[in-house]
């Protein structure tokens, strides 16, 4: 969370961000009648492998999805090529 973002698709937002942390809740269901038989109380945050939270982000203008990976990736490609310009 500590490099830049910018929308890799409206490309003009780089303030305006919602974080999205995935959480996950036990259910299971009844395989004929689709009934829902069990829900747990419990949300569980979704972590990677290396025990991070799990995290999206949002364009707050376009509402465009994905992962924090892809607005930084796209923050960085946009400042190669804006050096690469002079």
């Amino acid at each position: 969370m500590g490099s830049a973002y910018l929308c890799p698709v409206c490309k003009a937002n780089r303030k305006e961000f919602d974080l999205v942390y995935k959480l996950a809740q036990e259910i299971r269901k009844d395989p004929e009648s689709g009934a829902t038989l069990y829900r747990s109380d419990e949300l569980v945050a979704m972590c990677r492998e290396d025990g991070r939270p799990d995290i999206d982000v949002r364009c707050r203008l376009c509402g465009y999805v994905a992962s924090e990976t892809a607005f930084s990736r796209a923050a960085r490609r946009d400042e190669r090529s804006a050096l690469r310009a002079f």
